[in-house]
């Protein structure tokens, strides 16, 4: 039987959620039906920690940096700029006929934004876009189209548009008029919990350490969790928080550690390739988003046996529980997370008891179900 030829569309291959769901996708695809090729909208270097060696690499953009002369340096840099200008003043179809001209039985843009109207461009014979966040609440793709018009028309494109989440699904069909479907991320239990494993993170002995993992930017809230520390050691609590990962806000927070008088309290442990051992050696995980699509390191904590507080949001009852079964869900409001850390902090006994609940927790997830779901539209 001749192979399927896939091809995933991305923006980029590091640094958040929707790239290590597209990991965990293309370690368990069946390289005995599939052919894949990865193509990213700029050019990064691979590392095979991450991203298999026996898949097809193909990047739009050329990383100048890369070049060893001069000259190869100046004609990466033309390359670059004609490319973006063709991007933003030509219609998706003229980018592909300059660009990127490859045909695949199914190409599927796994991330909102340039990926997505790369591939609406493209003469694939079945197209599938994926979105991983609330389109409504957190409009960034608007960047990449010259117009919402124009966004509504390249997902008119599509075949199939999935959705991580139901909320997600929600908004979706709201903005794009356009039947969208739930598929759940997949999550590879046996390989978290051996990446947990490699090795063991040192914490502090004094206090309760909370743990949040995510990039630094408006939407995961740490510039209003901060501050709820800050409030929590002025009224004389014992506690510290890591912040796993790295982006454009780190100054601002790295200011608010200061004002709020958090040096050794609050760490920015920056971008760490395997957050896992962190996660594991936490007493507590903190989810401070303002908005999310799917909760996915959510999921992780709870495999790794550390019990969450978080504020609602998407799916957050779907992860945790409608009625708190498997952590701990606080209303979306500052105010109520400030109540929730602080009532953990006054009640040592939650600590064991929601650690019990993670451990029950952390068993319903599957990676099984997500990849089939991904080969019934793919073969259908």
């Amino acid at each position: 039987m001749k192979k399927k030829d896939i091809a995933f569309v991305v923006n980029g291959l590091y640094g958040g959620g929707a790239e290590r769901v597209l990991q965990v996708f293309l370690d368990n695809f069946d390289r005995r039906k599939y052919d894949i090729t990865l193509i990213n909208h700029r050019e990064e270097d691979i590392n095979n920690e991450f991203y298999p060696t026996d898949i097809k690499y193909i990047s739009i953009l050329k990383n100048a940096e890369k070049k060893r002369s001069k000259v190869g340096w100046i004609l990466a840099k033309i390359y670059n700029k004609i490319n973006l200008i063709v991007y933003d003043n030509f219609s998706p179809h003229i980018f592909r006929m300059l660009y990127l001209r490859d045909k695949f039985d199914v190409e599927i843009a796994f991330i909102e934004g340039y990926a997505t109207r790369i591939v609406s461009g493209g003469r694939s014979t079945k197209k599938i876009a994926w979105v991983h966040i609330d389109l409504k609440l957190y409009p960034w793709t608007d960047i990449a189209f010259r117009s919402m018009n124009e966004q509504i028309k390249c997902y008119s494109f599509f075949d199939e548009i999935v959705s991580v989440s139901k909320s997600v699904q929600s908004s979706v069909e709201e903005l794009f008029s356009h039947k969208s479907i739930v598929i759940y991320n997949p999550i590879d239990i046996n390989k978290i919990k051996k990446e947990a494993s490699l090795f063991t993170v040192d914490k502090e002995k004094k206090g309760l350490v909370f743990i949040s993992v995510g990039r630094l930017v408006p939407q995961k809230g740490y510039d209003r969790l901060i501050p709820i520390i800050g409030k929590l050691v002025t009224e004389g609590f014992s506690l510290n928080l890591w912040i796993v990962g790295e982006g454009p806000e780190r100054k601002r927070l790295e200011d608010l550690i200061q004002e709020w008088k958090l040096e050794g309290i609050v760490k920015l442990l920056g971008y760490q390739s395997n957050p896992y051992p962190y996660i594991k050696a936490a007493d507590w995980f903190v989810f401070s988003s303002r908005y999310e699509g799917y909760g996915l390191v959510v999921a992780e904590a709870l495999i790794l046996e550390t019990p969450v507080v978080s504020v609602m949001c998407a799916e957050m009852t779907q992860l945790l529980g409608e009625y708190n079964q498997w952590g701990v869900i606080v209303d979306n409001e500052d105010v109520a997370l400030l109540n929730g850390m602080r009532n953990i902090l006054e009640n040592p006994e939650l600590t064991a008891k929601y650690t019990a609940r993670a451990i029950k927790g952390g068993n319903r997830f599957s990676l099984e179900r997500p990849m089939n779901e991904i080969y019934r539209i793919i073969d259908n």
